[in-house]
């Protein structure tokens, strides 16, 4: 099943039904490969409603998890929790399994550029916004497929792209692009694991995400 909230709240109760919310979805099981495979085999070849929906359901907590990295008021919690799950959605729809990327990665760019829109009609969100932000934006710019039937051919060529200039970056840069910024995985956690200090880390991303800038910089003129 998807958890939907469908009130509004506010205050100290929206915390705390943030908070039980978090705790719901840390009890969805993680999909083993076997089962994922499963499931975008059944969605994707057989049409079944029942795997879209348990792929919605299981891929949940990616939402929260993104959604408490942006850190929102207690005001907009819910509702971008709900837009994030809008994302997921999309994601789920436009994903091709054959193409060889993993989900996970494509997903968070889609929910993160859902949030980040939602919040910049509320306000001008973030004032300096990140690399990894704009090209979440840059992926939610890319039109509905319904609506177009060129968005999937660009979806895809955008992906491609990305992991075209991941791959060539060097051995260093690429470890910690990966890490941080496809995984998200904790700066300092990555910097302990690569031995490196939190400073030299922090050189690195700014030297890939100069690179990778670079390389897409002719695709963003197209989208924007």
């Amino acid at each position: 099943m998807t958890i939907m909230v469908a009130v509004q709240l506010e205050g100290d109760v929206v915390a705390a039904f943030a908070d039980e919310l978090f705790k719901q979805l840390s009890k969805i099981p993680l999909l083993k490969p076997i089962e994922e495979r499963k499931l975008w085999m059944e969605y994707k070849e057989k049409d079944s409603l029942e795997a879209r929906q348990e792929l919605i359901y299981r891929y949940q907590p990616l939402v929260c998890k993104i959604v408490t990295i942006l850190k929102p008021s207690e005001q907009v919690y819910l509702d971008l929790f709900q837009e994030g799950v809008v994302g997921l959605v999309e994601a789920i729809e436009r994903f091709e399994p054959e193409r060889g990327f993993k989900f996970s990665t494509y997903a968070r760019f889609r929910i993160k550029g859902r949030a980040l829109t939602y919040l910049q009609k509320l306000v001008k969100y973030p004032q300096n916004m990140s690399e990894s932000d704009q090209l979440a934006l840059l992926m939610q710019n890319i039109p509905d497929p319904k609506a177009d039937p060129n968005a999937h051919a660009e979806d895809s060529f955008l992906l491609d792209r990305i992991y075209e200039c991941v791959d060539v970056l060097p051995e260093k840069e690429k470890n910690a692009f990966v890490a941080v910024v496809l995984r998200e995985e904790e700066p300092k956690q990555v910097a302990k694991r690569m031995k490196i200090s939190r400073s030299y880390l922090s050189r690195l991303l700014k030297k890939s995400w100069k690179r990778i800038r670079d390389m897409l910089a002719d695709i963003r003129d197209d989208l924007d």
